[in-house]
C-alpha cells in the first residue's frame, strides 16, 4: 500500500513538472510571437535641402511623431543635403526601394507623375491660400492617387511659396517688363516656355555659378523662392525684386509602394495621422522663413514691388497652358478650370 502511495505521489510530481514545463514553454512563445511582432522596421526619409531647411524640420518632425505613436517600431531616418541623391535620384530610389520616403519639388516629381504638372502651371495660384486650398481638397487627393501608377504612394503636399523674379533692369509690373531680359532658368521645358510667352530671355546656368554670373553681367535676372534668394545672398548683386506668383515652389511627400508594404495597417495609420502636423510644420517654417528673407533683402536696399494686377500675365501664357494641358488626362485639365474660378 505505501509503495502505491509512493508511486501514485511521484506519478502526480512528474504530471505537474511536466505540465509546468508546457506551459513555461506556451508563454515563451508567446513572448516570441510578440517581439516578431514589434519587430522595428528602419526607413530612410531624404531630400536635397539643407538642415535648416523647411523640408528637414518637417522630416524630423514626421520622425518623431511616427517613433513615438509606434513606441519605437517605425524609425525613420532623415538624410538630407542630398546626401542619398538628387530629386530625381531619390525618387527613383523609391521605385526600386533603396529610399522608402522623399519630399521632393513639385518640377521633379511631375516627371514622374504627369497629372502633378497641373500644380506647376504658371500663375495657377494667386496666393500661399489658394495654394493650400487646392492641394489639401480633393483636386490634391486625386494627385495623389495618381501617384499610384509610377510605384509611389503620393502623402501630401506642402509648401505654399512661390518662385519670384529678380533681375537689375527694372521692376516687373506688366509682362512687358519680361521683354528682352536674360533670366537664368532651371532647365525646367515648361518653366523655359513660360519665360519666353513673356518675352524673356532664358538662359540655362549651373546653380552654383549664378552668383557670378549675375555679378558680372551674364544674365540680367534669376527667380527662385524668396527664401532661396535671400540664403544665396544674390540680392547683393540684384536691384529688383517683383513679388509676382510665377510658379509654385512648393512641394510633395512620396513613398515608395515597397516601403508602404512593409508597413502594418496600424503604421500605415499612424504615418497617415502623423502627416497634417508634419505638413502644418513644413508649411509654418517655409513661410516664417520667406517673411524673414524679404525683409532683410528689403533692409539691404532691394526694391520689392508688387504688380498691380496678375491678369495681364495669365493671359501672355495661354500658349503655355495648351501645350502642357494637351497631355493631361481630361479630369486634370478640368481641375485646372476649378481652380482658375476658385475664390
Amino acid at each position: 500500500m505505501k509503495k502505491i502511495s509512493i508511486l501514485l505521489i511521484i506519478g502526480l510530481l512528474f504530471i505537474n513538472i511536466v505540465g509546468c514545463q508546457g506551459q513555461q514553454q506556451t508563454v515563451t512563445e508567446k513572448e516570441s510571437d510578440s517581439k516578431a511582432e514589434v519587430k522595428q522596421v528602419k526607413l530612410k526619409l531624404a531630400h536635397v535641402c539643407s538642415d535648416t531647411h523647411p523640408y528637414n524640420t518637417a522630416g524630423l518632425k514626421l520622425a518623431e511623431l511616427v517613433r513615438d505613436k509606434t513606441r519605437g517600431a517605425v524609425d525613420i531616418q532623415v538624410y538630407p543635403a542630398a546626401q542619398l541623391g538628387g530629386e530625381r535620384d531619390l525618387i527613383e530610389g523609391l521605385q526600386a526601394g533603396t529610399v522608402d520616403i522623399v519630399i521632393s519639388s513639385l518640377g521633379v516629381a511631375a516627371s514622374f507623375v504627369p497629372e502633378m504638372n497641373i500644380f506647376n502651371l504658371p500663375f495657377i495660384f494667386n496666393d500661399a491660400n489658394h495654394y493650400s486650398k487646392v492641394t489639401q481638397g480633393h483636386i490634391g487627393k486625386k494627385v495623389l492617387e495618381a501617384c499610384n501608377k509610377a510605384g509611389l504612394k503620393g502623402l501630401g503636399f506642402a509648401g505654399p511659396v512661390f518662385r519670384v523674379p529678380m533681375n537689375n533692369k527694372k521692376p516687373v509690373n506688366t509682362p512687358d517688363d519680361f521683354r528682352g531680359v536674360k533670366y537664368r532658368l532651371m532647365e525646367v521645358p515648361l518653366h523655359i516656355d513660360t519665360y519666353k510667352a513673356l518675352g524673356a530671355s532664358p538662359v540655362p546656368i549651373p546653380f552654383g555659378e549664378l552668383y557670378t554670373a549675375l555679378q558680372l553681367g551674364t544674365v540680367d535676372g534669376c527667380e527662385n523662392a524668396v527664401a532661396t534668394l535671400y540664403s544665396q545672398k544674390f540680392y547683393e548683386v540684384q536691384k529688383y525684386m517683383s513679388l509676382l506668383p510665377v510658379f509654385s515652389n512648393g512641394c510633395v511627400i512620396l513613398m515608395g509602394e515597397l516601403a508602404w508594404n512593409k508597413l502594418t495597417p496600424e503604421q500605415q495609420k499612424v504615418l497617415l495621422e502623423s502627416l497634417p502636423e508634419t505638413i502644418e510644420k513644413l508649411d509654418h517654417d517655409y513661410l516664417a522663413m520667406t517673411e524673414e528673407g524679404l525683409e532683410a533683402m528689403k533692409a539691404a536696399g532691394l526694391k520689392v514691388n508688387t504688380p498691380p494686377s496678375i491678369t495681364p500675365f495669365r493671359e501672355a501664357v495661354i500658349p503655355v497652358y495648351d501645350k502642357y494641358l494637351a497631355t493631361l488626362p481630361k479630369w486634370a485639365k478640368d481641375a485646372v478650370t476649378e481652380i482658375q474660378n476658385m475664390k
